[in-house]
């Protein structure tokens, strides 16, 4: 009996944990969202360099929990999301600025983000 107690305690420490996890990632991501689509709007004002600014705290914060990704996500998705994170930012910092290919690749960015906690959640459609 001992051990199915223990068992029970396990599965339960362990969906608190995912739990945990995806709370934090729902909030990491939203947080990188809201900067980015202030971004997106800076560069809608011509405002390049805020762009870029805004841009650089993301992939710095995205950098700073890299090894937290590492472990909880699978790393095809980390290394898009960072990808995309560099793409973006070689269109704010380039000589010539487009905006119509910012804005699509700033839309990836962001759908990608959104992708990472809708992976996390536990839907029938992620456990089967």
């Amino acid at each position: 009996m001992r051990r199915l107690y223990i068992s029970a305690a396990l599965v339960l420490l362990l969906a608190v944990l995912s739990g945990l996890h995806v709370w934090h990632l729902n909030d990491f991501t939203e947080e990188l969202a809201g900067r980015l689509s202030k971004a997106q709007e800076m560069a809608g004002q011509e405002d390049w360099e805020g762009a870029a600014r805004l841009t650089r705290e993301v992939k710095d914060l995205w950098m700073k929990h890299e090894g937290y990704l590492h472990v909880t996500l699978r790393h095809e998705d980390i290394d898009a999301v960072l990808i995309s994170l560099d793409e973006t930012l070689a269109f704010l910092e380039g000589a010539e600025k487009q905006p119509a290919e910012y804005a699509a690749s700033n839309a990836r960015l962001l759908t990608q983000l959104g992708l990472l906690v809708e992976a996390e959640l536990p839907t029938l459609t992620n456990i089967l």
